[in-house]
């Protein structure tokens, strides 16, 4: 298996492209990772996760506005890690390929195509539903753009699209006496249960019941007043206690910073301490799936740069002499 992550040209240049190594080893799994892809008019550019962030239109549906502009999703590289999980993927569905015809491939993705694939319930237009609306936002956005709107006001015409949930308070975070809960009832049975654990009454299970008419949509707004006035009577952890007991899937909202010494996570050996060559002691995330026959370990942190130089030289063959050579003549770290 060989890894490429660079601009299309630059395999090319180096004498690693698929056609030339493919040639010795036609078994070879070859997958390759661009910022957008071969083809098209940006194929060419350079591309890091906070551009493929704004470009690929995850930045704007985060919706994090500071000053004035939108604000890229910072609890992790998005874009990045959501391709990494794509070569993954495809290099085992190619080596499973292999098994079964004996050939290598080339697996092609690109940081645009994981930004997308994200998106999959905003990524998608249904002419009948969201054709005209979707072409009249784009009319606008041209005149917006052109009058220098600030982006906030574009922002407002894009989420105009969008159906607005009146009366959501069944997936949804609610602010409590002391912190935030979360609740997640994606069916009616789940919506039940926490409308009577809150002893609320909900027109919408009830027949007869119009979505589209007013007094609908005075309802929902009274009802979510209602239930985030609930909320705020009772601490969290009450909550989760009331709920739990109803069934109701609910819990917390934390930081990152918490989970170090988070009862669940160190339940499941999520959590690894590591001696880093530079830094010292660290934790971090240790393995996140189980295999009961080959159990995965995290054995070391991430190397500095050059540490393995020397132990990977020495494997192909070179010399301690040469090895200094290189390093002085700055081919090597």
């Amino acid at each position: 298996v060989i890894i490429i992550n660079n601009r299309p040209d630059v395999p090319y240049k180096l004498g690693i492209d698929y056609e030339t190594l493919s040639g010795i080893n036609p078994r070879l799994v070859y997958c390759e990772n661009t910022a957008y892809g071969r083809r098209g008019p940006q194929k060419q550019r350079p591309g890091y996760d906070i551009i493929i962030q704004a470009m690929s239109g995850l930045m704007a549906a985060d919706g994090k506005i500071v000053n004035g502009v939108p604000q890229q999703i910072s609890a992790t590289a998005l874009a990045d890690f959501a391709a990494g999980l794509v070569m993954a993927w495809g290099i085992c569905a190619g080596l499973y390929a292999r098994e079964k015809t004996g050939r290598g491939q080339k697996v092609e993705t690109t940081l645009l195509a994981a930004a997308l694939a994200l998106q999959t319930t905003r990524f998608l237009q249904v002419d009948r539903v969201d054709g005209e609306a979707r072409s009249r936002f784009l009319e606008d956005l041209v005149q917006l753009r052109r009058h220098g709107r600030p982006y906030q006001e574009v922002q407002a015409a894009a989420e105009a699209l969008r159906t607005q949930r009146v009366g959501n308070i069944y997936y949804r975070t609610f602010q409590t006496k002391d912190s935030v809960i979360a609740v997640g009832c994606l069916n009616d049975p789940l919506s039940r249960k926490m409308k009577n654990a809150l002893q609320l009454r909900d027109i919408r299970f009830e027949p007869g019941y119009d979505p589209s008419s007013p007094e609908a949509i005075s309802f929902g707004k009274e009802l979510t007043r209602q239930a985030e006035a609930l909320f705020l009577e009772k601490t969290t952890e009450e909550w989760l206690r009331i709920l739990d007991a109803a069934g109701v899937p609910c819990g917390p909202v934390k930081f990152t910073e918490e989970l170090l010494e988070d009862e669940q996570v160190l339940s499941n050996e999520l959590v690894v301490g590591l001696e880093h060559s530079l830094a010292g002691p660290l934790k971090m995330v240790g393995p996140i799936m189980r295999m009961s026959e080959t159990p995965l370990e995290a054995k070391s942190a991430s190397p500095a740069l050059g540490q393995h130089t020397s132990a990977i030289l020495t494997s192909l063959g070179y010399g301690p002499e040469e090895i200094r050579r290189l390093r002085e003549e700055g081919v090597t770290l």
